[in-house]
């Protein structure tokens, strides 16, 4: 199989490669214990340079999904295709973690009437007055997300540029004995407009991953309206579930790739 890389798309070519194999890995192409093909297959399969597969290789074996064996080749790990067991952490201590994780940009905070979407949304009228904050998430220099709130004046007393700059919004909220009744998540996919593609270092019109947040205190009563974007190259959301909860949403985890990402090109 044959696929061509996009020099024009402004990615590295080393990671795309590392995206492409690893989703082959995936989708079960090359399976547990499968050798892949060698340096001059990877080579003609993808138009790129040995320098480009061996970073991408190199980057798969750090990463766990391959393991070279000497004298043999590469192989795909035993464990690769694997879920990751559940570490049991709180929702609030899986917050703390992202935090410590990823630096924190506020781009800005203000009072303002929120867009018609976020107002039917959140149940106000168009004019009416709320806590706008927008920020951007990174890890080593690279983003990895866009977020925009909209919070309810009487929730948002502590929310200045300093302490976001600590601690999520939900964070504060929960810290401050403000209980979550409700939460209604929606995922989709939506183009990036100017202002977020620039922050995401994308082109205008990239397809990114929407999740939207609603939180509630109880029907009717908003905290807060949520909505973050994402690049699928950089980060994806995992959910999670046990037996007896097959039937409903458990837990979901937002997992970040960005390994090999921002490096010279290969």
């Amino acid at each position: 199989m044959s696929v061509i890389l996009r020099r024009e798309r402004g990615d590295l070519l080393h990671r795309q490669l590392f995206l492409a194999l690893r989703e082959q890995i995936r989708r079960g192409v090359y399976r547990e214990g499968d050798p892949i093909p060698n340096e001059d297959q990877l080579c003609q399969s993808f138009g790129v340079s040995r320098i480009t597969v061996r970073r991408a290789v190199a980057d798969l074996v750090e990463e766990g999904w391959l393991e070279k064996r000497l004298g043999r080749g590469t192989f795909v790990k035993q464990t690769a295709a694997k879920p990751q067991n559940r570490t049991g952490s709180t929702f609030t201590e899986s917050l703390a973690k992202r935090s410590k994780q990823t630096k924190v940009t506020v781009l800005e905070v203000s009072k303002c009437s929120p867009p018609p979407l976020v107002a039917a949304a959140m149940g106000l009228a168009e004019d009416a007055q709320v806590m706008y904050a927008s920020r951007l998430r990174s890890i080593s220099g690279v983003p990895l997300l866009f977020i925009d709130s909209w919070v309810m004046p009487e929730y948002a007393g502590s929310i200045k540029n300093d302490t976001l700059e600590r601690r999520s919004i939900t964070e504060m909220l929960l810290s401050e004995g403000v209980r979550f009744r409700y939460v209604t998540e929606e995922i989709s996919a939506v183009a990036a407009d100017p202002h977020v593609a620039a922050s995401l270092h994308v082109e205008v019109g990239s397809p990114l991953l929407c999740v939207a947040r609603l939180v509630s205190k109880d029907v009717g009563k908003t905290v807060m309206y949520l909505m973050a974007y994402m690049t699928s190259e950089r980060s994806r959301v995992v959910f999670s579930h046990e037996e007896q909860d097959l039937d409903r949403m458990y837990e979901a985890k937002l997992i970040h790739d960005i390994h090999g990402y921002g490096a010279d090109q290969g």
